[in-house]
């Protein structure tokens, strides 16, 4: 009689056993989680989630800018947000940076720049949506498999925002904002795979 209380135990334990790993396995998870929203707040794309043939497109406006000048250099206000740009892509793995030749775009890339030991590319600004268009497409191409950043105005986002999500993302840019940021990302094969738009650093009008 003992031998038959004691084998009818034994599943039980196991199965005990077998829930508590279960549950400390979601627990694991979970801290795995939030030490990834941590280190990676902006949700970009790791290595691992990038095909050879996506490319993942980071794109922003400069800072805040001087008042003065025809090109102007980044106010106070704006080294911060470059700075934060910095903090933001700390844990994220970025190939390539571009930006136009202002001194204002530059500035907000140079500390992101530095600290991923990247030479920043120049661009010039697409004066016409077909000029736009024929910019994209070279990215494209030429950063398969990669993560880009693309620093640009407040007339040339938007238009580079559009072309990179299929239209999907239609928006505008005031003279006064500096905290938008789009997340794109692009098949060679399948064409926009998605396109957010995000808020980073100080909130402005």
């Amino acid at each position: 009689m003992k031998k038959l209380i004691i084998s009818g135990l034994i599943p039980l334990m196991i199965f005990t056993s077998c829930e508590r790993a279960s549950s400390q396995e979601i627990q694991n998870e979970n801290i795995k989680n939030n030490v990834q929203n941590t280190e990676n707040p902006l949700g970009i794309p790791l290595p691992s989630e990038i095909s050879s043939t996506e490319t993942v497109c980071i794109l922003l406006r400069h800072a805040e800018k001087e008042n003065v000048g025809t090109d102007p250099d980044l106010t106070s206000a704006g080294k911060l947000r470059a700075e934060e740009l910095k903090r933001l892509l700390g844990n994220v793995h970025v190939d390539n940076i571009y930006t136009t030749a202002y001194n204002r775009t530059r500035q907000t890339a140079i500390p992101l720049a530095e600290s991923k030991g990247i030479v920043i590319k120049e661009y010039t600004p697409a004066a016409t949506f077909a000029a736009t268009q024929l910019f994209i497409n070279n990215i494209l191409a030429q950063n398969q498999g990669k993560v880009v950043v693309i620093v640009g105005h407040s007339n040339t986002v938007p238009e580079m925002v559009k072309v990179l999500s299929n239209n999907t993302l239609n928006v505008t840019i005031s003279e006064t904002q500096f905290d938008n940021i789009f997340i794109t990302k692009n098949s060679a094969a399948a064409g926009s795979v998605f396109a957010v738009q995000k808020k980073f650093g100080q909130s402005t009008p």
